[in-house]
């Protein structure tokens, strides 16, 4: 250790040495941390090694947009992805898929503010939102035909991007394998999804989302033959700086008709 010194050609090696201490200990963090996720990744790529068709799941490709942007199904599909946070707001989006045509109906809701208000009164009854007991809430029915290539596509990513939690798999949560189950007549592999018992470090990206902690809990069954994600139910608990929680719980499926 440098002796604590006020003399100028003293100050520069401990200074450097000071450096070189912090620099081997935040090394040790980052290949810490680099190990544990080239572990989990070493072992999703094992899961999957004995079963060629599988692969691991990733949480970021949902079978709405598979199904969808696909060839047309003999098999007419309904899809439900919906999101509820603890403060009353929520998204729900539905879905039917038949041939070439999609109907969707987007329902939203959030805690009214002053400015909904002046939006809906200066819209003199124009507006698809309204206030009822303390929430805005809309509802709006949308038709895509797969000739019109851009509306189509629209439609068919709108689900995953507005309402499935695939933001939260950015992150990379510890997940595992369950096992396999048929969901809705489908063949699909489980995820059990938990981050409880990961460190700080672990988590060091998603709290550079200016958080004091977060969880994300939940399941997740992946299409066998398509590995997208069929349905999911996730739980995602986030603490401020400050200490307040929020919390947000997705759900979705597709279901044969």
């Amino acid at each position: 250790m440098c002796a604590r010194t006020y003399t100028s050609y003293w100050h520069v090696p401990c200074v450097v040495s000071l450096a070189m201490c912090l620099s081997f200990a935040l090394a040790g963090c980052t290949v810490r941390h680099s190990a544990s996720a080239k572990e989990r990744q070493a072992a999703k790529v094992a899961a999957s090694a004995g079963e060629p068709s599988e692969h691991y799941f990733d949480g970021g490709t949902y079978c709405v947009q598979k199904f969808t942007q696909g060839p047309p199904s003999a098999q007419a599909l309904h899809f439900s992805n919906k999101v509820s946070e603890g403060d009353g707001s929520g998204k729900d989006f539905e879905a039917d898929l038949a041939g070439d045509t999609l109907e969707q109906t987007i329902a939203e809701q959030h805690p009214a503010t002053d400015q909904d208000r002046k939006l809906i009164e200066d819209s003199k009854g124009n507006s698809v939102w309204a206030i009822h007991d303390g929430l805005a809430e809309m509802k709006i029915t949308n038709h895509y035909t797969r000739s019109d290539e851009s509306g189509w596509r629209v439609g068919s990513n709108g689900a995953a991007l507005g309402v499935a939690p695939w933001g939260l798999f950015i992150f990379k949560p510890a997940e595992s394998r369950v096992g396999t189950e048929t969901v809705n007549g489908f063949e699909t592999v489980k995820y059990s999804i938990d981050t409880t018992h990961e460190s700080q470090i672990d988590k060091s990206a998603g709290l550079l989302r200016q958080l004091k902690d977060y969880n994300i809990t939940g399941t997740a069954w992946v299409l066998k033959d398509a590995n997208c994600v069929l349905q999911y139910q996730i739980d995602d608990e986030q603490i401020a700086m400050d200490g307040k929680v929020n919390k947000a719980h997705y759900e979705g499926t597709v279901m044969k008709r």
